[in-house]
């Protein structure tokens, strides 16, 4: 799906003329135009690469050790602290850092929820986008600058995750 069809299933559903808006006014709660809607926004839009990642994994390791914990005595937390948790922290970790590199360059479904008020729901690509508009240049390229160093870091991370996955198998 598109990332600009999300964030309009967004507005339809929490904005103010949406399912849920009028419920939402009601209690004081604003999604649409606000940190929350760009936060679920982008949430939509990148938990499938952690997901991604898990299902796979899990499904080849199957449920033996999960089910020998609880056998054992061990309850749902401890099961998953002590057995799920290690056996899929490469390919979680791997999953979030693969969700952070796309959540920084989201434009899509955050351009349709932010309402882009600056200062409160700008993020680095729609600054970008507004600096760009308004013909500074100069400094759209800056912060287009920040964001590709953002993403050469997130590069090195991703490697070193892949790096020491490999090393521990």
């Amino acid at each position: 799906m598109s990332p600009v069809v999300a964030g309009l299933i967004f507005v339809l559903v929490f904005g103010n003329h949406g399912w849920l808006g009028e419920w939402l006014a009601e209690y004081g709660l604003k999604v649409i135009f606000s940190v929350p809607g760009i936060v679920l926004a982008t949430l939509f839009v990148t938990v499938p690469f952690v997901a991604r990642e898990l299902i796979p994994l899990l499904e080849a390791q199957g449920r033996e050790e999960e089910e020998a914990a609880v056998v054992l005595g061990a309850r749902g937390w401890q099961v998953l602290w002590h057995v799920t948790l290690p056996n899929v922290r490469w390919a979680l970790l791997y999953g979030i850092i693969l969700s952070n590199a796309r959540a920084m360059g989201e434009f899509g479904a955050v351009s349709v929820v932010s309402g882009h008020i600056r200062g409160e729901t700008n993020t680095l690509p729609l600054h970008v986008e507004i600096l760009y508009n308004e013909y500074n240049f100069a400094a759209a390229f800056a912060v287009a600058s920040l964001l590709a160093m953002l993403a050469l870091i997130t590069l090195a991370l991703k490697s070193w995750v892949e790096w020491r996955s490999v090393k521990e198998d």
